[in-house]
């Protein structure tokens, strides 16, 4: 008999229009069942982001990154192709590489019995003398390299997923290439990253980044009075945005991108590319946060920077862009870092009855859908509202 918690009635009033419409309950934030559904339903079967190509831009430079519990190598080969593979060896299951980190290698040697692998996985050679494997039957070293996932990459975006039915990565992005066309992201070069480890579900930081409600509390100290930011909200099939020509941190100081449209070089777009990808979209830079979970009640959020090489060269870049955007950006997410762990205390506590969506939820509604459209049902969901969840 299946729990209630994934029983489509239960997220009848989630499925409300937003003006209707309540958040999802609270175990959905913590119970280890539900979170063990989010992976097996979303984060094995999507794509996910593990970076920017020029992250690793000669052979053998490579840098690590754990996904859902996986750790993983991003590596470029001698062949100059990315590839992302397991960090677990094929002998006993050491983790080759890790923490999180950026180095370069020739080849990577596994720290327990010293199996050697290229930089495409191939297994190159188990040493030790006598030699280890001799007379083991049937052992052909072809067979034991480490495991490929099956990876692509757009616009210098490198993407994995675990899922090999899934569909191609041109098919899964949609309309988002050409949503971003004009900001040239393929031309963008990472600069910077800040690697933070948050006591909550990756939801409740999701949430909070694609709603502006919370900001007047928060981050009151970097509002204008009177002046609100005054999101609007677009849609495509495979990603939500939300978008306003005012904002807390700095957007339009630097050189600004060439053939931008009006409204895109008088603002910018918090872009959330589905499941764990928010693209920030401004008229001179690009960031963006990968969301990986690391279980029901742990996040690590990577924040990355990227601008166009032209900019980078210039000696107005190398004097503003610690202070007025790497700075005062890890200023507003530390006042994140107050509350996200709080909301997940209240969520734990299991006192917590859902209340009501705001209208400027619009996002943090798609998300809650997005999520009982994985893990429950799309089509059982509906049934039960006899409408879409809008």
């Amino acid at each position: 008999m299946a729990l209630p918690m994934f029983q489509p009635e239960t997220y009848a009033a989630t499925r409300q229009p937003l003006d209707r419409a309540a958040p999802l309950p609270h175990w959905c934030y913590h119970a280890p069942e539900w979170y063990a559904r989010e992976v097996e339903t979303i984060f094995r079967k999507e794509w996910l982001c593990v970076g920017r190509a020029e992250q690793v831009p000669r052979p053998g430079d490579f840098y690590t990154i754990r996904l859902v519990g996986e750790p993983l190598l991003v590596v470029r080969d001698t062949a100059m192709r990315v590839n992302v593979l397991s960090a677990v060896c094929r002998h006993r299951g050491a983790v080759i590489a890790e923490p999180v980190r950026q180095a370069h290698c020739e080849k990577f040697v596994c720290p327990y019995h010293s199996w050697t692998y290229g930089l495409d996985g191939t297994l190159l050679e188990i040493p030790g003398f006598p030699p280890p494997m001799q007379g083991v039957q049937n052992f052909d070293m072809a067979e034991f390299g480490l495991r490929r996932l099956r990876s692509d990459s757009w616009a210098g975006f490198v993407f994995v997923t675990f899922d090999p039915d899934a569909p191609a990565l041109a098919e899964w992005l949609g309309e988002l290439p050409d949503f971003l066309a004009n900001y040239r992201v393929d031309e963008m070069r990472f600069t910077h990253r800040d690697i933070y480890d948050v006591e909550c579900n990756w939801k409740v930081w999701l949430e909070n980044a694609f709603e502006n409600y919370h900001a007047p509390t928060i981050h009151q100290k970097h509002m204008t009075p009177g002046k609100p930011q005054n999101w609007t909200f677009e849609s495509g099939d495979t990603f939500e945005a939300m978008y306003s020509q005012r904002s807390i941190v700095a957007f339009s100081g630097l050189r600004p991108l060439p053939g931008l449209t009006d409204k895109q070089a008088s603002g910018l777009y918090h872009v959330w590319l589905r499941p764990s990808l928010q693209i920030i979209l401004t008229s001179s830079y690009m960031k963006y946060r990968q969301y990986l979970p690391e279980g029901p009640e742990k996040l690590r959020l990577i924040e990355n920077w990227s601008f166009p090489s032209g900019t980078i060269a210039t000696a107005e870049f190398q004097e503003t862009v610690g202070p007025a955007y790497y700075d005062k950006y890890s200023e507003v997410i530390r006042e994140d870092l107050t509350i996200a762990p709080n909301v997940q205390r209240g969520m734990r506590s299991g006192a917590y009855r859902p209340g009501r969506y705001s209208l400027e939820e619009h996002i943090t509604h798609k998300i809650a859908n997005y999520v009982i459209d994985r893990v429950v049902g799309r089509e059982g969901g509906r049934r039960v509202l006899g409408e879409a969840a809008e």
